[in-house]
């Protein structure tokens, strides 16, 4: 199961199978697109499960 985080503040979205790749990105995003820093699990809170294959 994959995991998705759309940021609120722009258009930001990831969506990845690994989580730690998907903390990594929006800690990363947030930090340098808004200047803000975001702990792991406040990106778990916020994330939404979807299906990671590929749609037509």
């Amino acid at each position: 199961m994959a995991h998705q985080y759309a940021c609120g503040e722009c258009e930001f979205m990831v969506r990845s199978e690994n989580d730690d790749e998907v903390i990594d990105l929006v800690r990363n995003h947030a930090e340098s697109a808004h200047d803000m820093q975001v702990a792991a699990d406040d990106v778990r809170a916020g994330w939404e499960s979807v299906g990671a294959g590929a749609q037509d």
